[in-house]
């Protein structure tokens, strides 16, 4: 029995060790689809495109002009992009196109920057437009993947002829990057976690259990404004966004226990 596409992706999909590694298999299968581009976003809430460990941006490698992809995050354009909005309205694919004034967006009320966005695609991609796959995760999160046409007049013919593989290769694609990611996470913040101190440890360890700066500063005999700064420590080492984070990722590191 012959092997589908979307298969064969799953399978080599979970060889790759890097995000770097995934989107460039991405980039191979979209050629082998018979489109000319693709594009990816993990969380469409971030308005920052994701990178290599070397800084590089990804959609480069993928055969993106970095001047784009530059300009995109620069200029903050992932907050108003059409594309974007549409994936937090849509549970199921949908095809798009760069002009502003085609039937694809006859019912949605453009800005004059979504116009704009819209349009540079066009000119970044030069074709006609794209079919977007969504893909919703448990705790709230919207990644999407996008399969770009260069080839005028084909957009609807290709969505027809590979729906089955863009959907899934999007699930699949988006589900290891979530998968690379957390890994990548948990190997930061081990690595920071050996630089906390004891004190910080101790710090963190009393937050786990509700209290308050006041109240750690009184059982360590040290002043608020010292527990305020062990924690704020803490924080920025373990890469939290506050301290509530910090406990978390604490607690799953095993440096504290609540019981």
């Amino acid at each position: 029995m012959r092997t589908s596409c979307d298969t064969r992706f799953r399978q080599q999909l979970g060889q790759q060790a890097t995000l770097g590694e995934a989107a460039a298999l991405l980039a191979e299968y979209a050629g082998t689809l018979g489109w000319g581009l693709a594009a990816f976003h993990p969380d469409m809430d971030r308005n920052g495109l994701p990178r290599t460990a070397s800084g590089e941006f990804v959609a480069v490698a993928m055969g993106w002009s970095a001047d784009y992809v530059k300009a995109w995050v620069d200029q903050r354009m992932g907050l108003d992009c059409p594309v974007t909005r549409r994936c937090g309205r849509s549970m199921d694919p949908f095809v798009w196109d760069c002009d502003p004034d085609s039937d694809a967006w006859k019912d949605t009320p453009l800005s004059g920057e979504q116009r704009r966005i819209l349009k540079s695609y066009k000119d970044s991609v030069h074709g006609d437009g794209a079919v977007t796959v969504p893909v919703h995760r448990p705790g709230g999160k919207t990644g999407y993947v996008s399969w770009f046409s260069r080839d005028p007049g084909s957009l609807l013919r290709r969505y027809r002829d590979t729906w089955r593989d863009t959907y899934l290769i999007s699930h699949a694609f988006i589900t290891r990057v979530d998968a690379l990611e957390g890994a990548a996470r948990r190997r930061e913040a081990t690595a920071a976690a050996d630089t906390l101190s004891l004190r910080e440890i101790e710090c963190l360890g009393w937050a786990a259990r509700g209290k308050t700066e006041e109240d750690i500063g009184t059982i360590l005999g040290r002043s608020r404004e010292t527990v305020h700064f062990h924690l704020g420590n803490a924080s920025r080492k373990l890469g939290a966004s506050n301290r509530t984070h910090a406990v978390a990722i604490a607690c799953a590191l095993g440096l504290i226990h609540l019981f």
